[in-house]
């Protein structure tokens, strides 16, 4: 076992979580949103940790087996349809309002800085989706883009521990309608793939003091306006050319240059949206007058392929040489880790129920899960500096997953809900009885109830 540093608190994993989610805030949180109404069976303090601590980590994977979980922490016993009819509208909220609380948490606790190549900036933001398949009965609510019924997980990730955004949307949702831009993208590096390729978006992050760097889409083709890179020797005149023009003659090994694009702008405005009152950008039939731009055009040469690899960026050569900002690319693979987490561990796509309330419910618990998670990993990384960068993302995620049963009870206990002696004893006179009482049973004419010794006192 790894040594443990002396003035270490035993007590820190259930600490950080009980500061994080603290009962008095989830169940003022519960009462608000209308899920706790009146002092009930289910404790939103209790239901919240086992949801996100055993349901989450996949411990528990139907809804009758969370009932049971619950059960075993709070020593309730619960009729079925009463557990079920929990997952509503009002759940969902409560849901939303706490992963709301847990992204502001964790963005206010970071354990990771940008390296002095990166000095000016504030974060680098990976934006990405996933698909889930669902239940085909969904498909009215959720209606897919492959799928009959599939949900689109858009999240907006830091890569420095800050989780800036998740939302859920239809499968069928295009990447780029997913993607937010605001005065939260200033002094921010956003990376993107082909999905999000417009160069309308990339105006906007400019504009909101912003960066960003994607890959060229294929069909691309940028007039060069300037060479940013000299090289020697008899090179060809790239300025006014196309970049297709000029790309079959091209053998350098790296090409740094300034392109003009031109798209429809200018008349975008803000709509909102009739099903979750969200505003979004749309553009007005008509016609629009279009703008041009220029933006940084960094190309390198694969050297088993001999093919270009394509960057647009508007992140200046003075701020980061053209090598780097390939390599800067690169970082995407961390926002997949995060859907490997999502899927592989927190089975967030082993979803087969066909009721739209607790499919949202259980999708936001996955996420509450991933949020959880990463606090304390940017804890641990915060109570050893020297080990920091050696708490890789998807290791860190595989030990959270084993030992989350555990934290489950440690919190609750700090929280004081305490085990009662006789928990056991009601779990099992609850659980393991069949609630039929007129049910005829293979072997009741052959046995039956024998009298207890000890009960009765004998020894």
């Amino acid at each position: 076992m790894a040594p443990i540093p002396g003035k270490i608190n035993p007590f820190e994993i259930e600490n950080v979580l009980n500061k994080m989610f603290s009962p008095e805030w989830l169940r003022d949180t519960a009462t608000k949103v209308g899920y706790v109404q009146r002092n009930r069976k289910i404790d939103p303090v209790t239901f919240f940790w086992v949801v996100v601590l055993g349901f989450g980590v996949g411990v528990q994977r139907t809804l009758a087996s969370l009932r049971r979980a619950y059960e075993t922490a709070s020593a309730e016993t619960l009729v079925p349809s009463s557990f079920y009819d929990r997952f509503n509208k009002n759940l969902i909220a409560f849901l939303k309002e706490c992963l709301a609380h847990g992204i502001a948490e964790l963005t206010s606790h970071t354990s990771l800085t940008l390296s002095d190549k990166l000095a000016g900036f504030k974060d680098l933001i990976v934006a990405d989706g996933t698909i889930i398949r669902l239940h085909d009965r969904l498909a009215e609510q959720f209606p897919g883009a492959r799928g009959k019924a599939e949900l689109k997980i858009h999240t907006a990730t830091g890569i420095t521990g800050n989780t800036k955004s998740i939302a859920i949307y239809s499968g069928k949702t295009a990447d780029i309608k997913t993607m937010r831009i605001g005065s939260w993208v200033k002094d921010n590096i956003l990376l993107f793939d082909l999905g999000y390729f417009k160069y309308e978006l990339f105006s906007k992050i400019r504009g909101n003091g912003g960066y960003f760097v994607s890959r060229l889409k294929q069909s691309a083709n940028p007039t060069i306006v300037s060479v940013l890179r000299a090289h020697r020797g008899n090179t060809i005149d790239l300025t006014g050319k196309k970049l297709k023009d000029i790309l079959p003659r091209l053998k350098r090994e790296v090409i740094d240059v300034e392109v003009e694009v031109s798209f429809k702008g200018g008349a975008s405005k803000a709509r909102k949206t009739e099903k979750d009152g969200t505003f979004e950008v749309y553009q007005p039939k008509g016609n629009t007058p279009k703008v041009k731009e220029t933006f940084r055009l960094v190309g390198i040469l694969n050297g088993e392929s001999k093919m270009y690899h394509f960057y647009l960026t508007n992140i200046t050569l003075g701020q980061l040489p053209a090598e780097d900002v390939a390599l800067l690319y690169r970082s995407r693979w961390s926002i997949e880790l995060v859907f490997k987490e999502l899927k592989r561990l927190y089975q967030l796509d082993v979803i087969s129920s066909g009721a739209p309330a607790v499919v949202e419910s259980l999708v936001l618990v996955a996420m509450l899960t991933l949020v959880v998670s990463h606090r304390l990993l940017n804890h641990m990384r915060l109570l050893t500096p020297e080990k920091s960068a050696r708490f890789t993302p998807l290791r860190w995620a595989e030990s959270f997953y084993a030992i989350a049963p555990v934290i489950m009870g440690r919190v609750l206990k700090a929280a004081g809900i305490d085990e009662d002696p006789l928990l056991l004893i009601i779990y099992f006179m609850g659980e393991g009885v069949d609630p039929n009482v007129n049910r005829e049973r293979l072997l009741s004419p052959w046995v039956e109830a024998a009298k207890s010794q000890e009960l009765n006192g004998a020894k």
